[in-house]
């Protein structure tokens, strides 16, 4: 079962039962192993995952409040779909906070912060497992993105990536990464950061978002 294969990846005994649990649904939902409008049976992940009812629940309204799940009265947990306008949405708003907190983290960067997304480049370059290519991407983003130190809006950009990743996993290949996550794009903003050229980079930043959201607004994964 893929659900338990999620669950060994992620190690049940390095954090709370109810973080592991969360970690195991969430994953599962971006990778879509569960889809926009399934059920989510309590009965069934508890059992699966070897744990109580406490710990999913508790995950179930986590998951609600990051927009992944929604909780029904008498009708338990459903994933939540997104329709193309609440997907462009998202998107238009993750371009803004995105730009917003590399436009503050650009003359707050170390020359140690752009060593490391500098290493996630070259593991991107090298990766051909689509599930670690998604997360290289993330860490590459978010090293340039914490030395704004806004962990609010770090927060949120996770939140969001989420939401719309679960859109892009399923549906492309790794032979469809270059069209949708452009290995020159990342290293041409990598550039612009080590220069410390936040006009530069964020116009870099928003060019690569914006094809990332006219290639998810094809994806027939989204809701009518």
């Amino acid at each position: 079962m893929e659900l338990n294969r999620i669950a060994e990846e992620l190690h049940p005994r390095s954090m709370a039962a109810r973080d592991w649990v969360f970690q195991v649904i969430r994953t599962a939902i971006i990778r879509g192993v569960l889809p926009g409008g399934m059920p989510l049976r309590q009965d069934e992940i508890s059992s699966s995952l070897n744990v109580s009812h406490i710990p999913v629940r508790e995950a179930f309204r986590q998951l609600e409040a990051q927009g992944l799940v929604r909780i029904y009265p008498n009708r338990g947990a459903v994933v939540t779909k997104l329709s193309p306008k609440e997907l462009a949405n998202v998107m238009d708003t993750r371009i803004m906070l995105e730009t917003g907190i590399l436009s503050a983290a650009v003359s707050l960067m170390t020359d140690a912060d752009i060593e490391k997304a500098d290493m996630y480049l070259k593991k991107f370059k090298d990766e051909s497992d689509m599930e670690n290519l998604d997360s290289i991407n993330l860490k590459l983003h978010f090293a340039l993105y914490k030395p704004s130190g806004n962990h609010v809006a770090l927060t949120l950009i996770d939140q969001f990536h989420a939401n719309v990743d679960r859109y892009l996993h399923p549906f492309y290949t790794v032979e469809d990464m270059p069209r949708i996550k452009n290995i020159a794009e990342h290293s041409a903003l990598i550039d612009a950061c080590r220069a410390r050229d936040a006009s530069l980079a964020k116009a870099i930043l928003r060019t690569h978002l914006e094809s990332t959201k006219q290639a998810l607004l094809k994806s027939p994964l989204l809701a009518e």
